[in-house]
C-alpha cells in the first residue's frame, strides 16, 4: 500500500498537467505556449489595469514569441518622457489601422508604477496594452533587446519571424511609425 498511493498521486498530477485547460498554468506555474504574449498581457496585481514586472527575465519570452504570420512592435516608453508621451497617438493610430499587435513597455520608476503610471492610463484611457517593467538595472538587460541601444527613450523595436527593427528615437509623425512597420510586415 505503501507504494501504491506515491504512485496514484503521481499518476494523477501527471493526468492533471497534461489536461490543463487552455490559458491556464500547468503544474509548474509555466504559462501556456499558444500565446505567451497574452500570457504576459495578464495583469498581476489585483489593484493595476496592466501587469508589473521587477526582472526583464520575467519579459524576455515577449521578444522569442513572433512567428512568421504576426508583426510585433514593443515601445519603450515611460510617463515623464515628454517625446515618448507625444508619440503614443501614433501607436494608437497603428493599432485602430492595422492588425499589428503592439505592446507598451512602461519603463516608469517602480516607486510610480500604481501611482502616476496608474493615473496617466486611466486619464488618456489607454486602449493600447501596457506591460510595466520595473527593473531598474537597465544596464543589465538593454543589449538584449538591442545591442545598438544606449539607454535613451523612446525606443521601438518591430518583430516580425526572423526579421528584427530597432528604430531607437522617437517617430516624427504616424506614416513614419507605418513605414518602419511596413518594412518588416507584407502588404
Amino acid at each position: 500500500m505503501r507504494i501504491l498511493t506515491p504512485l496514484l498521486l503521481y499518476c494523477l498530477l501527471f493526468v492533471a498537467c497534461q489536461n490543463a485547460p487552455e490559458g491556464t498554468a500547468d503544474a509548474k506555474g509555466t504559462a501556456p505556449e499558444k500565446d505567451g504574449v497574452a500570457t504576459l498581457l495578464t495583469p498581476n496585481r489585483d489593484t493595476l489595469p496592466y501587469p508589473v514586472y521587477t526582472s526583464f527575465d520575467e519579459v524576455a519570452p515577449l521578444f522569442e514569441q513572433v512567428g512568421d504570420d504576426e508583426t510585433l512592435v514593443i515601445n519603450f516608453w515611460a510617463t515623464w518622457c515628454q517625446p515618448c508621451v507625444e508619440e503614443l497617438p501614433y501607436f494608437e493610430q497603428l493599432a485602430r489601422e492595422t492588425d499589428v499587435r503592439i505592446v507598451m513597455v512602461s519603463l516608469d520608476f517602480k516607486k510610480d508604477v500604481a501611482t502616476k503610471l496608474k493615473k496617466f492610463v486611466e486619464e488618456r484611457q489607454m486602449k493600447l496594452p501596457v506591460i510595466a517593467l520595473a527593473d531598474g538595472d537597465y544596464n543589465a538587460w538593454i543589449d538584449r533587446v538591442d545591442p545598438s541601444w544606449g539607454g535613451a527613450i523612446p525606443v521601438t523595436l518591430i518583430l516580425r519571424g526572423n526579421e528584427r527593427r530597432f528604430h531607437d528615437t522617437k517617430f516624427d509623425d504616424y506614416d513614419e511609425l507605418r513605414t518602419a512597420v511596413a518594412a518588416v510586415s507584407p502588404s
